[in-house]
């Protein structure tokens, strides 16, 4: 267990929590730990970092932010939900693993007791060397996002987007409802990649203890398995994933018939991965 009296460099933590990393990522790294640019900041003083692979992962899962147990570790999703994330994706350590995925969040903070950003939670507040000003919260959350988590994924490019819980799913996809959209492909223009959305693992544990609402962890179990089942057709079969960012922008600057010609598959398809090493606790 973290211990609080000796809290770990940075340099130690991003060699912890990454598989591989570019100097690229590195920079980018060591430039989110010095953030101070919101008051969400102030409420724990840690600054949360990703896991996995930092320099080219197919997967990328995320989620909304730190909670206690990331507060010390520094790393995302290790408390008891993310035990249980991680424990259904060793289910599928040969797609979902440290080489293959990287593990983020929307914010790079933990608000004020887990309370995520909103009107109710306030106030709010901007900061730059010279001023503080006063914010509403949803700019916090889309100012954070855009600085970190967007980067981050334009940078690392990953070909498939995770969204975990209803504020992930909104503010990464700009849809609402993540009952109405779970379980479902789709594809981000913005960032040239698939998307998938499920449950927060956190609401899964809650839905345990609820027994009109058992089925939600069965839904949670069927989507990660969906996700190492099909992802393979989706990395393989669609040539949008392999233009290079040139193409791309002038695939989208024609207006082109964006589709390709390219067909989601019917049934699950096993995947021909092979690739050692999950997700560790």
């Amino acid at each position: 267990m973290y211990n609080k009296g000796a809290k770990m460099e940075i340099t130690e933590i991003l060699s912890r929590n990454f598989s591989v990393m570019s100097d690229e990522y590195r920079k980018f790294a060591l430039e989110k730990d010095a953030c101070r640019a919101c008051s969400v900041y102030k409420n724990y003083k840690q600054v949360g970092q990703s896991e996995g692979n930092a320099k080219g992962p197919a997967f990328m899962f995320i989620g909304e932010a730190l909670g206690r147990d990331e507060v010390q570790e520094v790393r995302p999703f290790i408390g008891r939900a993310g035990q249980r994330l991680r424990k259904e994706m060793r289910k599928h350590s040969k797609v979902l693993n440290r080489k293959t995925t990287i593990i983020s969040n929307l914010l790079a903070c933990r608000p004020k007791d887990n309370k995520f950003p909103s009107q109710k939670y306030g106030p709010y507040f901007l900061t730059t060397s010279r001023s503080e000003r006063k914010v509403h919260a949803a700019s916090v959350v889309d100012h954070c996002s855009k600085r970190w988590l967007f980067r981050e994924i334009k940078m690392l490019k990953p070909k498939i987007i995770v969204t975990l819980g209803s504020k992930s799913l909104e503010f990464v996809t700009g849809n609402k409802g993540i009952t109405v959209n779970r379980g479902r492909w789709e594809f981000l223009g913005p960032f040239k990649a698939w998307s998938f959305a499920t449950f927060h693992p956190s609401y899964v544990m809650r839905c345990d203890n609820d027994e009109s609402k058992s089925y939600i962890s069965d839904q949670f179990n069927e989507d990660i398995k969906k996700i190492a089942q099909t992802s393979h057709y989706y990395l393989s079969h669609d040539p949008r994933l392999k233009m290079s960012e040139e193409e791309w922008q002038q695939e989208q600057a024609l207006d082109v018939s964006i589709n390709l010609k390219f067909s989601e598959p019917g049934p699950l398809l096993v995947p021909g991965f092979d690739l050692p090493g999950g997700f560790d606790g």
